[in-house]
């Protein structure tokens, strides 16, 4: 956790209030109808802690002052953000303002990750790997190509004509998957060769650029995020794909 002071966390804030978002903070009249709408409110016995609108009180805070941003409160932040929030935005259908939480969630998850270094380890230890190897999984190309080869292999004797495309030029379909699949579920991959080889569909994978999760959004990680959708749609262009696919 870095040292910073509340100037620090305007200035981070300041460029990205757009007038929905200053509109979002001012408006909430503090109804409580999004509370039932929380899973987390629900199953901590509706403590009202937990209500979603008061989860964005520490935009209000900061901005207004009345914010000490010392390690407890910045603690309290992050225990707030990540562990009673997951973003799913159900409270911004009920809100009768419209006000998406979710989104003033992502947005001080962004401020933390940002300004104040903070996110959870194993988000952090995704977004390494990200940067190093292009997938959450650390896979090299290496190991990803021969992951392709013997799962195949594995299918000779049931499907002997079977094949996936590598880096296929001018293919109408490159498809990408999760990173844990060639890690934990090759049978998965597997199951998507035989679908397209029964359709006759035109397709291939690509060496690089194949992974299709994007973890660093979750806290505001948007160099690592925009590196990622790059590297996929990069190899789409130079294999002159018609569609990208995403395996879920």
């Amino acid at each position: 956790m870095k040292h910073v002071n509340r100037q620090e966390l305007v200035d981070f804030l300041k460029p990205r209030l757009n007038a929905r978002f200053q509109t979002w903070i001012e408006i909430c009249a503090h109804c409580a109808i999004c509370a039932d709408t929380c899973h987390f409110y629900l199953a901590h016995d509706r403590n009202p802690s937990m209500i979603p609108a008061h989860k964005a009180r520490f935009l209000n805070e900061i901005l207004k002052g009345k914010a000490v941003p010392d390690e407890a409160y910045l603690k309290k932040m992050y225990e707030t953000l990540y562990y009673e929030c997951n973003m799913c935005r159900r409270c911004a259908l009920y809100c009768p303002f419209g006000i998406d939480v979710g989104l003033l969630v992502s947005l001080q998850r962004a401020m933390l990750h940002n300004v104040a270094g903070l996110r959870p380890a194993g988000l952090e230890a995704a977004i390494e790997n990200y940067r190093q190897f292009g997938n959450q999984m650390a896979l090299t190309e290496e190991d990803w190509v021969d992951t392709l080869e013997w799962t195949i292999e594995e299918l000779e004797d049931d499907y002997p004509t079977l094949e996936i495309p590598i880096d296929k030029q001018n293919a109408k379909i490159m498809y990408t998957v999760n990173a844990r699949e060639p890690k934990f579920y090759p049978q998965d991959i597997q199951e998507a060769a035989i679908i397209f080889n029964a359709a006759q569909e035109d397709w291939t994978m690509p060496r690089v650029g194949w992974e299709d999760t994007n973890l660093s959004m979750f806290c505001g990680d948007l160099t690592t995020s925009k590196k990622l959708v790059e590297n996929t749609f990069r190899q789409a262009d130079k294999l002159n794909a018609k569609q990208v696919a995403i395996t879920e």
